[in-house]
Order: structure tokens, then sequence, then C-alpha cells
């Protein structure tokens, strides 16, 4: 990984697994892991955790605040 550190918990993050595929998604710290967010769903929802060690790179997105109303765990 080429970030060594990790987004503040559940920020919203853009980040790179290692075939090279770009997601959208949160970060969470108690999974150890980034969730994907599929928004092109409605409600949104987030079906996939991808673990810290399969992650090479990530940045926050410009927008940090997402609707929580619209999630579906």
């Amino acid at each position: 990984m080429k970030n060594t550190l990790f987004p503040k918990d559940d920020s919203r993050v853009k980040f790179t697994d290692m075939q090279g595929i770009e997601r959208e998604g949160m970060y969470k710290k108690d999974s150890n892991g980034y969730v994907e967010i599929l928004v092109d769903e409605m409600p949104e929802e987030s079906k996939y955790l991808y673990p810290e060690d399969e992650i090479v790179e990530w940045k926050y997105l410009d927008n940090q605040e997402p609707d929580m109303t619209k999630f579906v765990l």
C-alpha cells in the first residue's frame, strides 16, 4: 500500500485495489477495510468490503458529508 496512513473512520474516499480498479466508498476502521458504495442503486447500497491490505491507494472525496439516510446496511 502506497499510503500507509488510513483515512478517518467513516470518511468518504476513492480507493484503488491491487488490480488497479478505482472504487468509491467509505473507510470503516472497525472492519479494517473499505466499503464500496454503489451510487447507481437507489437507495445507495454498501455490499463489498475490501481489506486494508488489498488497497494500494486512497484519497478523500471532495464531498465528505454523504446523506446517511440513503444507505442500506
